[in-house]
């Protein structure tokens, strides 16, 4: 016969690393009682001799000695008192550990236990307050608030981004999601930030869908939309706010960064009597990305740039977007082949890294009251070529525009009939303002000339 016993952290850890669990993996990392040991070995050897018609020979084999000790304790009253909120005795306290067999000596309320090895959970004064609770009665417990000062709770400030941004995307239209954060190994390595980053695979994955620690959030959006389409739901605006996880070569955990994403397919407006259809497009999803960091307070200093790199995406409906040079995410529509893996038609998505854009700093909030004065304002049709971006015009009109040039819009593109090819025309609305006086024709049509000089020499336009 053998009767042993194993050391519990060591059990669990093991059971734990090689994923492997069973029942006695489950009793011994709890623990059992270390005094008992020798106890069951006779038991089960008298058993067998007075049922089993056996023969008990005599002596133990012992691979190690045992030491059962009572473990030792120390616990004031004032302590037990101060954690469970009453006012008990020592005597109330002295008969509760008396009770439960525990050895008590006490000294100016100050307690030295000594529980017995059958007791192996306790080892620590706040398992002795948890069995004075228990005896004692949790129903005569009085239930009273902290007394003390209080500290306010308040948000961070990127607590305060997090919650703005859900609140941001769903007045937009788009309702939340939330996806597994284990996905496959291709599905995790798709629509990447930072190439050069390694995936984290799961040791012992419960299935072959969830393999990897997801390092996009488009991913788990696309399933999304195409579970949903799947199921006749034609117009579809999803969001997600969630952490993914980057792992450096030479790091053996990943790095958790918080990213939003949305993914967007369908029509954003259905047809009326007075108004036809409207589809989902790169300018509606952009839209909104573009809202965000307006509300956040970085949308001042975006800039957005026409790229072809992510292999997922559309080459000619993608843009990668910058705040003070650094990438912060992408726009744009998912390649047409990666979207009929799903399923799916035209499927518009973006993703941005929150963490960043927490990281930059906001713009300042200036109050700007109404003018007094009327704003007067010039149109300007360009004929340029078509690999132009109308960021980089518009960069241009307002730093040629002068102190009074309050904004700059684009109303028409156009390329076609009667456009060369390779060209296309792009008209824009000038507005001059002053806050402090009426301005005149003259000053207004330097400034233009100005602008209109500029756009010539850069970009070699036709005023049309």
């Amino acid at each position: 016969l053998e009767s042993a016993m194993f050391d519990s952290s060591s059990i669990r850890k093991t059971s734990r690393r090689e994923n492997l669990h069973s029942e006695a993996s489950m009793r011994f990392e709890r623990g059992i009682n270390r005094g008992t040991i020798e106890e069951a070995l006779d038991y089960a050897a008298n058993l067998i001799a007075e049922l089993g018609d056996g023969k008990v020979a005599t002596g133990i084999a012992q691979e190690q000695d045992i030491d059962v000790q009572d473990t030792t304790v120390e616990i004031s009253l004032e302590k037990i008192n101060n954690v469970l909120g009453t006012d008990l005795s020592v005597a109330d306290v002295t008969d509760i550990f008396e009770r439960l067999g525990f050895k008590v000596a006490e000294n100016a309320g100050e307690f030295v236990v000594n529980v017995p090895p059958f007791r192996w959970d306790i080892s620590i004064p706040a398992d002795l307050i948890e069995e004075v609770a228990r005896i004692y009665g949790y129903d005569n417990i009085p239930a009273a608030l902290p007394v003390g000062p209080t500290t306010p709770g308040h948000y961070t400030y990127e607590q305060q981004v997090i919650r703005n941004t859900r609140a941001i995307l769903e007045a937009s239209g788009l309702t939340q999601a939330i996806s597994y954060g284990l996905t496959t190994k291709v599905k995790a390595e798709r629509f990447a930030f930072e190439p050069a980053m390694k995936s984290t695979e799961l040791d012992f994955p419960m299935s072959s869908d969830h393999t990897t620690v997801r390092m996009n959030l488009i991913s788990g959006l696309l399933d999304d939309v195409s579970y949903n389409k799947a199921r006749k739901v034609e117009n579809v605006a999803l969001y997600e706010q969630g952490r993914v996880f980057f792992r450096d070569e030479d790091s053996e955990r990943p790095r958790e960064v918080e990213h939003v994403a949305a993914a967007m397919t369908g029509l954003i407006e259905d047809a009326t009597w007075h108004d036809k259809k409207r589809p989902v497009d790169f300018y509606v999803i952009k839209g909104i990305v573009q809202n965000l960091l307006d509300k956040v307070g970085v949308g001042s200093r975006v800039v957005y740039t026409a790229t072809a790199e992510h292999e997922e995406m559309h080459p000619g409906r993608t843009a990668n977007i910058y705040i003070d040079g650094e990438f912060i995410g992408f726009v744009g529509e998912v390649h047409p082949t990666l979207a009929k893996e799903y399923n799916l038609d035209r499927v518009y998505v973006f993703e941005l890294d929150l963490q960043k854009v927490m990281e930059l700093s906001k713009d300042p909030e200036v109050y700007e009251p109404v003018s007094k004065f009327p704003a007067i304002k010039r149109d300007i049709a360009l004929l340029v070529a078509e690999d132009i971006q109308n960021s980089d015009i518009i960069k241009t009109i307002k730093e040629n525009g002068g102190a009074n040039l309050a904004s700059v819009n684009i109303f028409d593109v156009y390329a076609g009939e009667k456009i060369d090819l390779g060209f296309k025309s792009l008209a824009y609305t000038l507005t001059f303002e002053n806050k402090e006086r009426t301005l005149t024709d003259d000053e207004v049509n330097k400034a233009f000339d100005k602008v209109v000089n500029k756009l010539q020499e850069n970009y070699k336009a036709v005023i049309r």
